[in-house]
């Protein structure tokens, strides 16, 4: 159903200008495509991007996706923006997708379906400008930044959470975040412009209209400015964790072996224990985050897991639920990316009590005798960087093969010596950091070999295995 609305026109474009300007939202002879979905949102960023794109100095086009959700109420709202497009003379492209049978194959709701579904198309327009600094206009308002921060904090969340929407995030801009849905249906009531309405928005099954229709009205009637105050602490707790998120990068690098390689990464204990607690738990976050590439199936609970692991037996490995898991080591925790590295063949638990470790000092009067034999192995201690620890293969797991400093993937190691694919996770390994310093059974690493200059050998006997002769 489409109706019309009826303020203070030009007050409300100072301020999605001046907003607009204060996170350099777009660049001077760029594109922008809008986002329009033929509600009163969308409908008053369309008109607002129109008349301020001569002070900015860009072009606008209009994306509209068409959910297949309302069939009849949805083809109609396609329609209308096509009309007020053709009345604005903006190009607009019309998508038609079915996002109940997409929600269905990926497993998700019908909310996170759509919204996966427009960045999608929006991204495909975006794609075709060939132009770095185009712009994607979506129409989120104060109120839904706002009811984005109570649903965060209803469902648990941490600072970023209650920050609620970020005015830009890559090449998507929020013009509207600096004005409320009442500015918005007085501009649009004085512009004599009518718009659609959508009704899923008052339906009480969707728990953003539940927070929409019957909290926000109460905290209203606490302060009549409480969308405004809301938004005011999300912008400075969107500063904060700007600053967090600072901090944490600089600390990455000294407590662990930070940036990510070969997805994974090694958090040295020592250091990370003299780290701020609150700075320890936005690390593990932020690592857990890049590695499996979303914090959405991260919870404090993992996070708790994670610390927890510092004080386990070395060799102790969790996994968590983002692909993402955590090996016990001596120095620390080895964070890795999960993958398919056993052939599926479940990672085995080495006894650490299978193992004996000593170190002997090189006296070069009375040299060590190296032994010779197949479970028993000397290296050089003092080439270890990491720290040493008995672990299953991981990603990324490589050895050096010749004197020369030479590398061989782990991988390409274990096929060249034809060890079946459903064994090759069941051979424990003496890895320092992602240097194999032993395949057991097999080889060692000719970086560890002991030396005419070697001060300190590490022995390591491993007493599961049948010794030849």
């Amino acid at each position: 159903m489409c109706v019309g609305y009826g303020g203070n026109r030009q007050a409300m474009l100072q301020k999605i200008e001046a907003y607009m300007r204060k996170y350099d939202m777009v660049k001077a002879g760029s594109h922008v495509i809008a986002g329009v979905s033929g509600g009163a949102d969308s409908v008053c960023m369309l008109l607002a991007l129109l008349q301020l794109r001569d002070i900015f100095g860009y072009t606008v086009s209009v994306v509209h996706i068409e959910h297949g959700i309302r069939s009849i109420e949805s083809m109609a709202d396609a329609a209308f923006v096509q009309d007020l497009c053709r009345q604005k003379e903006v190009a607009c492209r019309v998508f038609h997708c079915h996002v109940p049978d997409y929600a269905k194959q990926h497993g998700m709701g019908l909310e996170e379906a759509g919204r996966q579904l427009r960045y999608a198309f929006f991204e495909q327009v975006r794609d075709q400008y060939q132009d770095q600094d185009a712009r994607i206009a979506v129409a989120h308002t104060s109120n839904d930044n706002a009811e984005t921060m109570l649903f965060h904090l209803a469902r648990g969340t941490g600072i970023r959470g209650l920050a609620g929407i970020a005015p830009i995030r890559g090449p998507i801009i929020r013009p509207l975040l600096a004005v409320d849905r009442q500015e918005i249906e007085d501009f649009l009531k004085k512009a004599k412009q009518d718009y659609c309405q959508d009704a899923t928005n008052t339906s009480m099954q969707y728990s953003r209209n539940k927070i929409r229709h019957s909290v926000l009205p109460v905290l209203e009637q606490v302060n009549s400015r409480a969308i405004w105050h809301m938004n005011q602490a999300a912008a400075d707790l969107r500063e904060v964790a700007a600053y967090l998120h600072q901090q944490v990068q600089k600390k990455l690098r000294v407590c662990s072996s930070y940036p990510i390689s070969e997805g994974r990464v090694q958090i040295i204990k020592e250091q990370f224990a003299c780290a701020d607690p609150v700075l320890q738990k936005e690390m593990l976050l932020a690592l857990m985050t890049e590695l499996s590439g979303s914090s959405k199936d991260i919870t404090k609970t993992h996070i708790t897991q994670l610390q927890k692991l510092f004080s386990s037996q070395v060799g102790k490995q969790v996994q968590f639920p983002c692909q993402v898991a955590a090996l016990r080591t001596y120095e620390g925790i080895t964070l890795f990316r999960e993958q398919a590295a056993n052939s599926g063949q479940e990672p085995m638990a080495f006894d650490q009590a299978s193992f004996s470790f000593r170190v002997i000092e090189w006296n070069t009067k009375i040299k060590p005798q190296i032994s010779k034999k197949k479970y028993t192995k000397c290296f050089d201690y003092d080439k270890i960087k990491n720290g040493f620890c008995i672990r299953n293969r991981l990603p990324g797991d490589y050895l050096v093969i010749r004197d020369c400093g030479c590398r061989q993937k782990l991988k390409n190691f274990l096929v060249n010596e034809k060890i079946p694919a459903n064994e090759r996770g069941q051979i424990p390994l003496l890895a320092d950091g992602a240097h194999i310093m032993w395949i057991v059974g097999y080889r060692i690493s000719s970086y560890y070999k002991v030396t005419e200059h070697t001060k300190r050998i590490l022995e390591v006997t491993f007493y599961g295995g049948k010794e030849d002769g």
